[in-house]
């Protein structure tokens, strides 16, 4: 059943050729590290997974540890908990955790078994990620809550929450162009993917940017009134005036 699991599209005769195979290399780097029991086969409980370690640094994240007692670990060198991280060592320990949250979950598997399990993770990372982002600015370390926030804008650009931490970023920060930029790009994207338009959440903090009460009247996100349409003459603009001089 493992064999034909991992390999679907080949016969099973492949499939088994192929198990043994991967086996007796995993057993010439490690023996003990997947255990046969019976028709099973086992990962040793002391090996390392990587989605568990990144599992858990997303889960601190959301549950909101002081960054630099997550960074800890992450840094350059191994560091007691107590000692304070260089700012040098903080800003590779950040950079670490983004690239954790931008890895995605066996991308080339495309399995119904697994289509839940990549589901979850990806949820969970870009929470995770929105979660980084403004604890970054919180702290003042707004390039590298930008940096967070559009880790998470480019995993999924219809996402308003990862829009509304970039954002945030550039408002703490005092670039309000940045903020209409990024208000002006995400709601053209919208309506030309979903034809609709961005929540109040998002009107309300692009209010605070510049000063305007943009949200009266606000209703929800609806559909835009189709386009009417025009005339051959008025698409091609008016006709030169006759006798024109300069």
């Amino acid at each position: 059943v493992a064999a034909s699991t991992l390999w679907p599209v080949v016969s099973d005769a492949r499939a088994a050729a192929n198990l043994r195979t991967v086996m007796w290399r995993i057993g010439n780097i490690d023996a003990d590290l997947i255990r046969v029991t019976g028709t099973r086969l086992e990962l040793d409980r002391r090996a390392a997974i990587d989605l568990r370690e990144h599992e858990r640094l997303a889960r601190r994240l959301l549950n909101r540890e002081p960054l630099e007692t997550v960074a800890v670990g992450l840094g350059r060198r191994s560091r007691d908990v107590a000692e304070q991280l260089s700012p040098a060592d903080f800003g590779f320990a950040v950079g670490r955790m983004i690239r954790c949250l931008t890895l995605d979950l066996l991308v080339a598997w495309y399995d119904d078994w697994l289509l839940l399990h990549q589901e979850r993770w990806r949820q969970l990372r870009l929470h995770a990620l929105d979660a980084l982002s403004l604890q970054l600015t919180d702290a003042g370390h707004h390039a590298a809550a930008i940096d967070a926030a559009t880790a998470a804008v480019a995993a999924d650009q219809l996402r308003e929450s990862g829009y509304r931490a970039l954002i945030m970023a550039h408002l703490a920060e005092g670039n309000v162009s940045e903020v209409i930029r990024t208000h002006e790009r995400y709601c053209t994207l919208l309506h030309d993917e979903l034809g609709i338009a961005p929540s109040l959440q998002m009107y309300d903090l692009v209010s605070r940017a510049t000063g305007t009460a943009s949200t009266s009247g606000y209703d929800g996100p609806r559909r835009p009134p189709p386009r009417q349409p025009v005339s051959p003459q008025t698409e091609a603009g008016p006709e030169p005036t006759a006798g024109y001089e300069r």
